[in-house]
């Protein structure tokens, strides 16, 4: 089939989704992009500019069109009625998003993603977290609503929705690479989030200094997309935690997996976590997670490895951090190779052939109604 890819927040996990899903399909593909920035003008605005760009029926004939959030889909529609059927993958949603301190949430955002959903042929979510708490939000945000509720919107768009994990490129993660670390028995302790308020850094920031106080052995990679602006928590861990960091860079993707691949440990504190592809990277190159008891990460991870992975509160985080630094590296191999092992079902080679059997079904119901 030939195939619109359309992604108007192509960068981070966005554009390694994109990238990603199109590298191992079986199908033909044009991207439409813009660069990740602005991202209340991409979801309210860049309909009108798509709508302009995207080559007409007579220069370029599609079988299926995939959009991400960062967009009005019922915009797009109205605009290019010759476009046809879509695919809708949805990352985050913005009913769900934390606020920084000082904000307000803005319901227009997240009623334009539900919109979204009702305007896709196909909808696809990239967890049941993540599709289980944006129809909770709907419905909470309508028992609000004065007058004029939805009455069966929700239920329609619960009908049409999907959850499909992406994937990962799980042979350049594994591939044997020339060890960039000076091996010793200190074990080495991967951040490697997002630099933003969602991921909680100051959490993991404070039971790092204290472990650091109390002398306990660690190296720290910090890693992880950055901004313009970061939080502050960052700044006071280069200063407080400066003898223990032994990268602080984005870097490339090989150079990024290098690393992973040399880790112990990996840490989130996040408040908001849709799938956790960071974590199921560093899982996937060896590393043991240390990770939240909510959000999706009980469900991206196997039974049989939660009750070593998942932590509850701040403490408990500190507790099992300082016993995992203090085990042998054969200890913690223990449950980190079959737990690396286990990770191979996340990678992209199945979950682009699930994906490409959605998009084919996708266009499918539409030319059966021809």
């Amino acid at each position: 089939m030939e195939v619109l890819f359309i992604e108007t927040f192509y960068g981070g996990s966005h554009k390694s989704f994109a990238d990603q899903w199109i590298s191992h399909s079986i199908h033909n593909y044009h991207l439409q992009t813009l660069p990740p920035r602005f991202w209340k003008w991409r979801q309210a605005g860049s309909a009108l500019y798509l709508a302009e760009k995207i080559p007409p029926p007579e220069e370029k004939k599609f079988d299926a069109v995939i959009v991400s959030g960062m967009i009005d889909l019922g915009h797009l529609k109205a605009f290019r009625p010759d476009l046809p059927p879509a695919l809708l993958y949805i990352h985050e949603n913005q009913f769900a998003y934390p606020l920084q301190a000082g904000e307000q949430r803005d319901f227009r955002y997240g009623l334009t993603d539900l919109a979204n959903v009702l305007s896709a042929e196909t909808v696809v979510f990239n967890s049941i977290f993540n599709r289980d708490t944006f129809f909770k939000e709907c419905r909470d945000l309508f028992r609000l609503l004065p007058d004029a509720i939805p009455q069966n919107s929700v239920d329609k768009a619960i009908g049409k929705s999907e959850v499909i994990y992406p994937g990962i490129d799980v042979n350049a993660i594994t591939q044997k690479l020339p060890n960039p670390v000076i091996k010793d028995n200190v074990p080495l302790i991967i951040w490697n989030h997002r630099h933003e308020h969602d991921k909680n850094p100051q959490t993991a920031f404070r039971v790092l200094e204290r472990l650091s106080r109390r002398k306990v052995p660690f190296k720290l990679a910090l890693l992880g997309e950055r901004f313009k602006k970061s939080p502050s928590a960052f700044d006071r861990a280069r200063r407080k935690l400066s003898e223990h960091i032994v990268i602080d860079d984005f870097p490339g993707r090989d150079e990024y997996y290098h690393w992973l691949s040399r880790g112990d440990i990996v840490i989130s504190t996040a408040i908001q976590e849709n799938f956790g592809l960071s974590i199921i990277e560093a899982a996937a190159a060896g590393c043991r997670p240390l990770v939240p008891r909510r959000l999706a990460y009980p469900e991206v991870l196997p039974i049989w490895a939660q009750g070593a992975c998942l932590w509850g509160d701040e403490q408990e985080l500190e507790e099992k951090l300082e016993a995992l630094i203090g085990q042998t590296e054969k200890q913690r191999k223990s449950l980190a190779r079959p737990l690396s092992l286990w990770m191979g079902r996340y990678s992209w080679e199945n979950q682009a052939e699930k994906l490409d059997k959605m998009l084919t079904k996708t266009a499918w119901e539409s030319w059966r109604k021809l």
